[in-house]
């Protein structure tokens, strides 16, 4: 505890645990660059680097979102970060600063928000998106009280513009148990107000300039408004201005409608709302918003609701009478992390949404492993993202049965197939039945055989294939067989096969012109000839990630680097870094 001289007394206390997070690098069940390892005091900082000991999201940069076969919905001009990780302390505060402790590629920590458990938040620091920095930092946004008693923070984590994956040590929560009185809280106010205007430079304002008799002259002058030349929004016709209004985000719908009358009226047609992402908005979220949405939902066709309805902000009844009123023609329904999913939701979505294309339920770690029997009714789906839930084997193979036009499945970090012989059924059977399938992800998800990968090869459209962390057979050619066979390859994650070696690059640089991503880390035998003729050969490549590959030395990064600057090559090994 520290005492300051207004005798407020403040609490310095380190995350008890963690009780949520969007996604993680290590393993569910193991203990290196997981979300746990945030608990307690910072074990590696401020040493910069690569250390397994602390918490990594599973994506970084822009790599992961240039897939070909996912549809891009439209962009909310509030974006969130990509990932988050909610940490719980012993004591609840008024919190006064938070210091987050990062590792490695810094600088990714996009908004802090304080928690009170029960689904309320409060933005505590919003921080702009930027490059991340090549070394170790405390991030710690001005100092300023809250008038939220909370002992729940979250960090949002934007690794948009990072070179490589953002790494996080520790959170040190600093706050009061009483909250300070009202001539401390000004003066605090006063300061943290001074500090912003002289950042942004307004003190060094001409004297005697007034800025807001300057916007009055510029923004209603009389001559601007009885210029002819000028077209007013509100003279155009209401089909041209529905045109124009669908351009907008939800946010700026929302403002549009208080301007005057019309556009209230405009502003709630149904076909402006047609594609709905209230990701950004989940900390506010709630039954009246679905409500909202509900009373213009007659033509929606693509909805988010990722990030959702946690803490009991809404309830899986809540949702489930939604989806039963205005389900009908969802083509597209991402619900990552959204903790309100049961049987009864999976149920009403099977029921209510015979048109679903996509179904995102990434990070519902909770939703039981029966609720996926629902699944098999929904069959016109082509794009099924199910990493880190509970879905089993048998659950999964009934549901795909019915559907036909699977061209996208996505299975990575799913704990109940990492069965010995899971992953080889899968793709035994996907080899069957769905062998025009174009997209396919089992990242940590297991161990593939001989029989598995003589399945895998066979499916000759794919055109991206994560098998990263998945145990595979030391024998057999396999990589190279599968260049050989899936020539329309651009993306292939090949991350700790740990038997990939220069024959295999060969042959991917023979037969995968198209190959864009090209991630090999961890693997041995790979040296820089193999490299080489990889990125002579695809002249599409833009990601080549080398890193932990004993026999690719810094020398040969540098030179690739200046012979193709348009290729995004990564190499860390053991903390050193090109």
């Amino acid at each position: 505890m520290l005492d300051n001289q207004q005798g407020l007394v403040f609490i310095e206390q380190y995350a008890s645990r963690v009780t949520c997070y969007s996604s993680q690098y290590g393993h569910v069940n193991g203990i290196s660059y997981t979300a746990n390892n945030l608990v307690g005091p910072p074990s590696r900082f401020p040493a910069y680097g690569d250390f397994p000991e602390t918490y990594v999201p599973r994506t970084y940069g822009c790599w992961w979102k240039e897939s070909s076969v996912i549809f891009k919905g439209k962009n909310e001009v509030d974006q969130t970060g990509e990932d988050f990780i909610d940490v719980q302390f012993q004591k609840p505060v008024y919190p006064y600063c938070v210091n987050v402790y990062e590792t490695y590629n810094s600088g990714c920590v996009r908004r802090l928000w304080a928690g009170d458990g029960q689904g309320n938040w409060k933005l505590f620091h919003e921080n702009p998106v930027k490059q991340s920095q090549k070394q170790s930092q405390i991030f710690s946004p001005e100092p300023h009280h809250l008038l939220f008693l909370t002992s729940l923070i979250r960090i949002e984590i934007d690794g948009s513009f990072a070179d490589y994956y953002p790494e996080v040590d520790a959170v040190l929560l600093v706050g009061t148990e009483t909250y300070p009185a009202p001539e401390e809280s000004v003066k605090l106010s006063v300061l943290g107000l001074y500090a912003k205007v002289v950042g942004l430079g307004l003190h060094r304002l001409v004297p005697g300039f007034n800025i807001l008799e300057s916007m009055q002259r510029l923004c209603f002058t009389d001559k601007l408004s009885q210029d002819a030349s000028v077209c007013h929004l509100s003279n155009l016709p209401e089909e041209i201005l529905r045109v124009i209004l669908t351009l907008l985000d939800l946010r700026s719908l929302c403002s549009l409608a208080c301007a005057s009358s019309l556009f209230n009226k405009i502003c709630k047609d149904s076909v402006l709302f047609t594609s709905v992402n209230l990701k950004p908005y989940w900390h506010c979220v709630n039954l009246l918003s679905l409500k909202w949405l509900g009373a213009r939902s007659q033509c929606l066709q693509y909805l988010d609701l990722s990030w959702c309805g946690s803490y009991g902000k809404f309830s899986s009844s809540d949702f489930s009478w939604f989806i039963k009123q205005y389900g009908k023609r969802l083509r597209i329904l991402r619900l990552e992390n959204c903790s309100f999913l049961n049987n009864e939701a999976l149920y009403s979505i099977s029921t209510s949404c015979p048109y679903l294309q996509e179904l995102n339920l990434r990070g519902c770690r909770d939703l039981e492993s029966t609720a996926f029997w629902h699944l098999g009714k929904l069959h016109v789906m082509e794009r099924l993202i199910l990493d880190s839930t509970q879905i089993e084997l048998p659950t999964l193979l009934v549901s795909l049965q019915s559907m036909a036009s699977l061209s996208h499945l996505s299975l990575g970090d799913c704990q109940n197939l990492s069965l010995l012989g899971s992953l080889d059924e899968i793709s035994r059977w996907l080899n069957r039945h769905r062998p025009g399938i174009i997209s396919l992800d089992f990242w940590r998800s297991g161990h593939l055989s001989n029989h598995g990968m003589e399945a895998l090869v066979g499916l000759e459209h794919l055109r991206e294939l994560d098998i990263g962390w998945c145990g595979l057979p030391p024998n057999g050619n396999w990589i190279s067989q599968l260049a050989n066979r899936c020539r329309s390859l651009e993306k292939l994650f090949l991350t700790a096969a740990r038997i990939v070696k220069d024959a295999d690059l060969v042959a991917i640089a023979q037969y995968c012109p198209n190959l864009k991503q090209l991630d090999v880390l961890g693997n041995s035998y790979i040296t820089w000839e193999g490299c080489s003729r990889v990125l002579d050969k695809c002249r599409k490549l833009r990601l080549l990630d080398v890193s932990y590959c004993c026999q690719i030395e810094a020398i040969h990064v540098a030179n690739w680097r200046r012979t193709y600057p348009n290729v995004s090559i990564k190499r860390i090994f053991v903390n050193e870094e090109d």
